[in-house]
């Protein structure tokens, strides 16, 4: 998938998960907490949604404080996240 729609991805997320309408477009170099206004439990939030809408796993021991200072550092995590392997969710959900 092209970073231009990983960006898009983000903007939905941030504008209809997280409910910040305040945001119309992003920039790389908008930062997440300054800028943009999300805080510590946005940023979980975040996360998950992630996790939820782009179907890509996020390991725990891959979180960096550095990976959510800005949306371009953000893509650039989302870019190294493997996709969530469906047998083992289906499987996992099934116990």
């Amino acid at each position: 998938m092209k970073r231009e729609e990983r960006m898009e991805q983000v903007k939905e997320i941030v504008t209809k998960k997280l409910k910040l309408k305040h945001v119309v477009s992003l920039d790389e170099s908008m930062r997440l907490q300054e800028d943009l206004f999300i805080d510590s439990i946005m940023l979980l939030q975040l996360i998950v949604y992630i996790e939820e809408e782009m179907k890509l796993m996020v390991p725990a021991k891959e979180l960096d404080p550095r990976t959510f200072l800005t949306v371009g550092s953000l893509l650039d995590f989302i870019e190294q996240l493997q996709p969530v392997d469906s047998n083992a969710l289906s499987s996992a959900t099934a116990k």
